[in-house]
């Protein structure tokens, strides 16, 4: 008999006030990537089928684009077993709701629910820090924790 185990799910939403456009594209250039969330990220602008390595922290960490389409999904896995999602979708006024989704963390057993809640934590300071960048040009420091993502340990 196969016995079904639970999958521990980080999610995180956040509206900006920019267009789709601008957003999906500080997410997949590295110099824009730099400015709130990993402290390298590599050389190249992420798409589809590309693997690089990022520093999250001191942690080198190897990335891989499973897929990407355009303003609106990109999927990466990471070395640590971790998979991200993000998706964007429209917002009032032209705006978009960046969606992250994180799991195979290796949040298990009773400390699951700690992983989950500091992954959760980290993907927030990491949208909010890319909310300030984008929306007032503010670089909020906050990136120091936000890299530090259990799934990069």
């Amino acid at each position: 008999m196969n016995t079904v185990r639970p999958v521990a799910v980080a999610r995180v939403s956040l509206p900006i006030r920019r267009p789709r456009r601008e957003v999906f594209l500080a997410l997949t250039d590295p110099e824009m990537l730099c400015r709130f969330w990993p402290r390298s990220a590599g050389a190249q602008v992420l798409e589809t089928g590309l693997t690089t390595q990022w520093y999250l922290g001191e942690v080198p960490v190897t990335v891989t684009c499973v897929q990407i389409v355009e303003d609106q999904l990109i999927r990466l896995t990471l070395s640590t077993g971790a998979r991200i999602m993000l998706t964007l979708d429209r917002f009032d006024d032209g705006g978009t709701v960046v969606h992250y989704c994180e799991c195979g963390f290796g949040a298990e057993g009773d400390t699951a629910s700690q992983e989950v809640s500091r992954v959760t934590s980290a993907a927030a300071l990491m949208l909010s820090d890319l909310k300030a960048l984008l929306e007032r040009g503010a670089e909020t420091r906050a990136r120091a924790d936000s890299q530090c993502l259990p799934s990069a340990a």
